[in-house]
C-alpha cells in the first residue's frame, strides 16, 4: 500500500519501543494542512505505539516504522493507517489508536479476519478503549457497548464464532467489534493485569505470525493463564444468550447490607454496583465474571452503618439489555 501526495505536511519522530535491544521505530503522519484535526495525529500515533509497547499488549511494537496517511478511508495496513480527516479532537484520538493496533492483529499474528473478524477488529477494539484514555486522561471510550446492549437477543445476534463471511450489517459489527472486546477484557479484568499479560504474551509468543485459528487462541490463553477459562470461551464465543443483570434484593445485616444480583441473561458480565447512603456518600463494589461460573446469583455484601439509600447496577463496560431492574431505591 503506498499514498502520493505533492502538498502534504510531513511530521516524524521516533521511540525505543524495546528497552532490551533499543530498538526504534519511526511514526508519521502525512496530511494536508487545511486538516487541522490532522496536526496531533503524529502524537497520537506516538503514544498508541508507545502504550502498545509498555502498557497494553505490553510486547515492543514489531516493526521499524508506522504511518498515518490523510486519506479517504478508515483502513489500516501493515505498517501504515490511511485515515480520512475527522470533525473532533476525540475521534481522532479513537480511529488513531484503533487503527494503529491493528499492527498487532491482524498483521503480526496473521489471523484470518475475513472468517475471524473478532481475531482482528475485536482486539482494535480493546486497544481503543485502553489507548484512549492513556493518550486522553480520563477519556472513556465507549464505543460499541450500548449498541450491543440494544442489539442483543435479536435475530441478527448471532454467536461471535459464526464465521464472518456468514454475517453482515449488525451481527458483523457486533461480533467483529464491541463483543469480541468485552470478551477480552473480561477475562483481563479477572485474571488481573500481570496473569492477563503473560497469558496473552503466551499467545502472541507461539502464534505470530503462523496465521492462528480460534482454538489456538483460546488453548494458549488457558495455557499462558494455567487456568481451564472454557467456561467463559464457551458462553461468551460460542453460545447464543444476551447480558442482563438485575439487583433482586437488598437485605439488612448485622454488618450492614447484602445485595442480591441476579443474572437473568446468560453472558457473564462483571458486577458493578455504586451504592449511595443516606448521608450522601457512595461506595463503588465491584465483581469479576467469576462469580457467574458455578451460580446465576451474587450476593454482595456492603459493610456499613450508615442506612443505605440508592444501589445502582452497572457501568460503562457492561452492557445491560433490560436497565430498568438495575436500581434499587430505599422506601
Amino acid at each position: 500500500m503506498f499514498a502520493i501526495a505533492d502538498h502534504y505536511v510531513w511530521q516524524a519522530s521516533s521511540l525505543v519501543v524495546d528497552p532490551t535491544t533499543k530498538r526504534r521505530t519511526r511514526v508519521d503522519a502525512a496530511y494536508n494542512p487545511k486538516h487541522k484535526d490532522f496536526e496531533e495525529v503524529v502524537q497520537f500515533n506516538r503514544k498508541t505505539v508507545e502504550a502498545m509497547s509498555y502498557t497494553f499488549p505490553k510486547w515492543p511494537f514489531p516493526y521499524s516504522h508506522e504511518t498515518v496517511f490523510d486519506g479517504l478511508d478508515q483502513m489500516e495496513y501493515p505498517m501504515m493507517v490511511n485515515d480520512n480527516p475527522v470533525s473532533t479532537r476525540d475521534d481522532a484520538i479513537t480511529l488513531t489508536d484503533h487503527e494503529v493496533f491493528h499492527t498487532m492483529f491482524p498483521f503480526y499474528m496473521g489471523t484470518n479476519e475475513t472468517k475471524y473478524g473478532w481475531m482482528d477488529e475485536g482486539w482494535a477494539t480493546i486497544g481503543e478503549w485502553i489507548i484512549s484514555g492513556i493518550i486522553k486522561p480520563g477519556f472513556q471510550d465507549e464505543y460499541g457497548v450500548e449498541p450491543y446492549a440494544r442489539g442483543s437477543a435479536q435475530e441478527f445476534d448471532v454467536p461471535i464464532t459464526t464465521l464472518s463471511t456468514l454475517q453482515n450489517g449488525s451481527a458483523f459489527f457486533l461480533n467483529s467489534y464491541p463483543k469480541p472486546a468485552l470478551g477480552y477484557l473480561y477475562i483481563k479484568d479477572l485474571l488481573g493485569d500481570e496473569l492477563f499479560t503473560k497469558a496473552l504474551h503466551t499467545y502472541i509468543q507461539n502464534w505470530h505470525g503462523k496465521h492462528p485459528m480460534p482454538y489456538d487462541f483460546f488453548y494458549s490463553m488457558n495455557a499462558g493463564a494455567g487456568q481451564n477459562l472454557n467456561w467463559f470461551w464457551q458462553r461468551w464465543f460460542f453460545d447464543d444468550g444476551y447480558p442482563d443483570l438485575a439487583i433482586t434484593g437488598v437485605n439488612k445485616t448485622d454488618a450492614g447490607y447484602n445485595v442480591v444480583v441476579a443474572a437473568k441473561g446468560t453472558k457473564p458480565v462483571p458486577v458493578d454496583l455504586a451504592v449511595t447512603f443516606a448521608d450522601g456518600k457512595t461506595e463503588i463494589v465491584h465483581r469479576t465474571v467469576a462469580v457467574w461460573q458455578t451460580s446465576n446469583t451474587v450476593t454482595v455484601p456492603v459493610a456499613t452503618k450508615q442506612p443505605i439509600a440508592k444501589v445502582t447496577l452497572g457501568s460503562t463496560y457492561v452492557p445491560d439489555k433490560h436497565k430498568a431492574d438495575n436500581v434499587w431505591e430505599s422506601k
